[in-house]
């Protein structure tokens, strides 16, 4: 295995300069924050990553005292329970020594992380930060009720690279102004390497190439999802794994049978919108929703997915791929940073080459075309207790300051400057010193070299936009990626992937928020219902209509034409 020790060029540039970091989403649950090196004999040579127009490194000053030591409290998902935060290992050390901090870390987990926050705000116990799942009519609440801080005015001016990605992410802006004061920093999925406008969102479908070609099913980079039911069929009759009775032809937890069968039939299937005529209407009662919801039927009921996909926890239905090798395919979590560590799991478990036998594809409706509603430059949003400590406050605004400076950026992604990477003799490029196969281990993640490396030390930009770009992804995951994305964009109409509607997503009312639910749950529990599906979907659109009915009064009263 090469070191990958190849130049990353690190051009300077006073315009608006690109920061990084993935993930994942109004729905989005796994961005991974591993990157490794995997074996490869592509060049690795990459276009710099780039810091932001505020403060670069050399001239970046913190706001706070270094000297004065700061303890805080910290909730995120994504956090390692137990984990120590502040000194378990070089990285998280380096940077509480560098800002002077303690860290006691709450690591809430995909399941519990909205619902926990939740009570926590509303019971005045927040913890001093927290990374939270965006939810406008919550977020509203917050806000009325005092129960998040509200940034002072004059934040931008003393974090300049923070006000960067905040206007970046487009939601900042918006809600800045709904609220009349910033009380959220959302964080940034892309800035330079924005890949669409909307936004396409990550998740694909892993197909085994090698059982495809067995069973003589066509290799494309898009399917429909009859498509896709027709390649689990030939998979569940001819078994080409030699699974037996383990095979999952399509292995999904509840979010992503949801996302594969329904959202990619039905762009609204989850919101409100606003139809060509000029009325609003609720996507849980289109046509579209119903179409999908009858895929997803048949396919269980046929047996091409688990009869107990619902019970399946996290994200462990891309273990049953890549790790198990018992699926024939799943739609998954599919960002740039996350496929290294995806494909490497393939090669070490599986012990096949994962770049010949991993087929990966963008999944259309049955109408040919992409659906998705704009995701939207963000994922997860930095809020802070309204009764943390100024001197907490203002340090951890340092931190994300820092971190969105060019040299912040490339520490959180590559790790240690000349013990992961280091410059190179001109001072402009960067080369990686990381040799996964050396250390036998990943540079982040549970299991890496930097336990810590991600998102809790402080990023208000997520790893998406630096992986385009990363040396220690292999060149071929990062192109594919960028064609996946640029595809969503080609393969789709105005009306099937539909820009955000921002009068409708800043609307709030009591009504409106009495009519939020969790679409993934309420579709599974209608699809595993026994009975006929069209008869089950409309008695569960029956009722709801009397949350679901004011909702659409007003609207059309106050917004439609």
């Amino acid at each position: 295995m090469n070191k990958l020790a190849k130049s990353l060029s690190l051009v300077l540039i006073t315009a608006m300069m690109m920061f990084v970091f993935t993930a994942c989403s109004d729905n989005t649950k796994n961005e991974s924050n591993s990157p490794s090196v995997t074996p490869s004999s592509e060049s690795n040579s990459t276009p710099a990553p780039q810091a932001s127009d505020g403060d670069n490194d050399g001239n970046w000053k913190p706001q706070t005292d270094l000297s004065k030591k700061v303890k805080f409290s910290y909730a995120s998902v994504q956090g390692i329970e137990g984990f120590d935060y502040t000194k378990g290992d070089p990285l998280a050390q380096y940077y509480s020594e560098k800002f002077n901090y303690e860290m006691d870390v709450a690591a809430l987990n995909w399941d519990n992380w909205s619902e926990r926050l939740r009570i926590w705000i509303n019971s005045g116990d927040m913890p001093d930060v927290a990374v939270y799942n965006y939810n406008h009519a919550d977020a509203a609440s917050f806000v009325e009720q005092g129960l998040i801080k509200r940034f002072p005015d004059d934040w931008k001016t003393r974090w300049p690279n923070v006000a960067a990605v905040f206007d970046k992410t487009s939601i900042g802006p918006q809600m800045e102004q709904t609220f009349g004061g910033t009380y959220f920093i959302p964080r940034a999925r892309f800035m330079n390497n924005l890949p669409g406008d909307p936004l396409p969102n990550h998740p694909s479908l892993f197909l085994r190439k090698d059982w495809a070609e067995a069973v003589g099913f066509p290799i494309k980079t898009t399917y429909t999802t009859s498509e896709v039911m027709e390649f689990a069929q030939l998979i569940k009759e001819q078994d080409p794994g030699n699974a037996g009775n383990k095979l999952i032809p399509i292995a999904e937890n509840t979010t992503h049978a949801v996302d594969l069968f329904v959202a990619r039939n039905s762009t609204h299937f989850n919101k409100f919108y606003k139809d060509t005529d000029g009325t609003y209407k609720w996507g849980g009662a289109s046509e579209d929703t119903l179409k999908g919801l009858k895929l997803f039927s048949e396919a269980y009921r046929s047996g091409l997915m688990s009869q107990d996909f619902y019970t399946v926890k996290n994200e462990e239905h891309g273990s049953f791929f890549n790790v198990q090798g018992i699926a024939g395919a799943t739609f998954f979590q599919a960002p740039t940073s996350a496929l290294q560590q995806f494909y490497d799991d393939f090669q070490a478990n599986i012990g096949t080459d994962p770049y010949d036998n991993i087929q990966m594809a963008t999944v259309l409706g049955d109408d040919g075309n992409y659906h998705q509603y704009d995701l939207i430059n963000y994922w997860g949003a930095i809020i802070f207790s309204p009764n943390i400590k100024d001197e907490v406050f203002e340090r951890y605004m340092d931190i994300l300051d820092y971190n969105a400076t060019l040299e912040g950026n490339t520490i959180l992604n590559m790790g240690i400057e000349n013990v992961d990477w280091a410059y190179e003799s001109d001072g402009t490029t960067v080369k990686s010193l990381y040799d996964q196969a050396k250390e036998g281990k990943p540079l982040g993640g549970a299991t890496g070299k930097y336990p810590s490396m991600g998102y809790l030390l402080g990023s208000t930009i997520l790893f998406d936009d630096f992986a385009f770009d990363n040396p220690n992804t292999t060149k071929s995951l990062r192109d594919l990626s960028k064609q996946l994305y640029t595809e969503r964009t080609q393969v789709a109409t105005p009306d099937s992937f539909a820009k955000v509607d921002w009068e409708l997503f800043a609307y709030d009312s009591p009504s409106f928020r009495r009519a939020q639910m969790d679409y993934y749950t309420e579709y599974a529990n209608i699809v595993t219902q026994s009975g006929d599906i069209e008869e089950n979907w409309r008695k569960w659109v029956d009722s709801k209509m009397s949350i679901i009915q004011p909702v659409l009064d007003e609207l059309n009263s106050t917004l439609g034409n």
